[in-house]
């Protein structure tokens, strides 16, 4: 196994378009109709691939899903069946594209569970989307590798900003997937939830937590369950209606005294206040967009906060990162909080988010982890050093660098 600096040189260097060959192949005859396309899931994700193919102009000839509710109805004029159905109905001729982003069903398996139970050919709704770019991309964090590559300076630069083997191997694994969408090269899955072992500080019974995007309070269940009371506040941004009710009723449900140090907020983290559009879907892919039909309140999260000792922020916005972390500047230069940061929403986070919170605090040690499947949940733990943890680090890179020394 190369060394993670070396594999980050060689992707770098790779010709993008063997590797989109390679992805695409299996679709090769999709227009001329030598091979039609069945989409594996008919859920929101499914819909969404079936809208983007109809505006590259293909038309899949169904839905395949194995929830035995959905077969025999049609989605957006699709049929859905069972998909040894399909494949006995379409011949050989036919592949499916798996429209499914579940940590309970990775891609790997469920493409091996398809091409064993019909025989046919299963590729990643991606290949479809390096195959019809311009209809499809950016989607999340993916783009062309092309338009990838250009940036290969600020990848570097990104890289070298986490700190530790595991964190550079793992960022190398997402960049080859992004260029290669080799699903295997991706880390596992950690599970960690917001609360790695071994990466954050002690919290302590002073500690102030803060939710960004806090859905029906699950990561708020994890830290209530790990602090066991020992907590002085926490605050939850929620601002989908159907989530933040949730979210309420399981506040309200707590001990009295535990409630009551929680402070809900049905907003958004944003760069300030202000009344912005919003997707609310009552799930987890509820996000700001200058589209969505309902409104929404954003408040930074350095105005309402009041620190005590431990700070520990956590950011999971659908893509407002980057507008949550300047409504939490004021925060971070007075308390230098602990932060975790989802970096797989927009195609340049993965190394463009780290590089940002390296500027607000020099001193934050950054590591990325996976807590998700197929390039999902990745996430970069910005925490302070101590001084005397820095003066360590900076004395191991002096120590291994090139050249003569002096001795003193």
């Amino acid at each position: 196994m190369l060394p993670p600096e070396r594999e980050l040189d060689a992707l770098l260097s790779a010709d993008p378009a063997e590797a989109v060959g390679r992805a695409v192949e299996p679709l090769r005859g999709v227009e001329s109709g030598a091979r039609r396309v069945a989409l594996y899931g008919a859920g929101r994700l499914g819909r969404a691939v079936l809208g983007r193919l109809r505006r590259a102009g293909v038309e899949p000839v169904a839905f395949a899903d194995d929830t035995g509710g959905k077969q025999g109805q049609t989605v957006d004029g699709v049929p859905v069946m069972r998909p040894r159905e399909a494949a006995g109905r379409f011949g050989p001729g036919l592949v499916f594209a798996v429209t499914i982003l579940n940590p309970a069903l990775r891609f790997l398996d469920a493409r091996a569970r398809l091409e064993a139970e019909t025989g046919a050919r299963a590729v990643s709704f991606l290949s479809l989307a390096w195959k019809y770019p311009e209809a499809f991309l950016p989607y999340y964090q993916f783009e062309p590798p092309r338009e990838v590559l250009r940036k290969a300076d600020e990848i570097r630069e990104g890289f070298r900003a986490f700190a530790g083997e595991e964190s550079r191997r793992q960022f190398v694994a997402h960049l080859r997937f992004r260029l290669t969408l080799d699903y295997a090269a991706l880390p596992a899955n950690s599970r960690d939830e917001y609360f790695p072992d071994g990466l954050l500080p002690e919290l302590g019974p002073g500690a102030v937590f803060v939710d960004c995007g806090a859905f029906d309070g699950d990561t708020l269940r994890r830290f209530l369950a790990r602090q066991r009371g020992r907590f002085r506040a926490a605050y939850a941004f929620e601002p989908d209606a159907e989530n933040f009710r949730r979210l309420s009723e399981y506040v309200a449900g707590l001990d009295a005294e535990t409630a009551r140090r929680i402070r809900l907020f049905r907003a958004a983290a944003g760069a300030r206040r202000e009344t912005l559009s919003f997707d609310a879907t009552g799930d987890m892919s509820a996000a700001l967009s200058r589209g969505g039909a309902a409104r929404v309140e954003a408040l930074p999260v350095s105005e309402v906060v009041e620190e005590g000792g431990a700070v520990y922020v956590k950011y999971d916005v659908e893509g407002a990162e980057w507008e949550a972390l300047r409504g939490t500047e004021g925060l971070i230069a007075r308390a230098r909080p602990a932060l975790a940061v989802s970096v797989y929403h927009r195609p340049d986070d993965l190394w463009r988010l780290p590089l940002y919170l390296r500027s607000l605090d020099p001193g934050y040690r950054l590591s990325l982890r996976t807590q998700g499947e197929d390039g999902m949940d990745v996430i970069c733990y910005a925490v302070p050093e101590t001084r005397a943890e820095r003066r360590v680090e900076e004395k191991l890179l002096l120590d291994s660098a090139p050249g003569p020394r002096n001795s003193l």
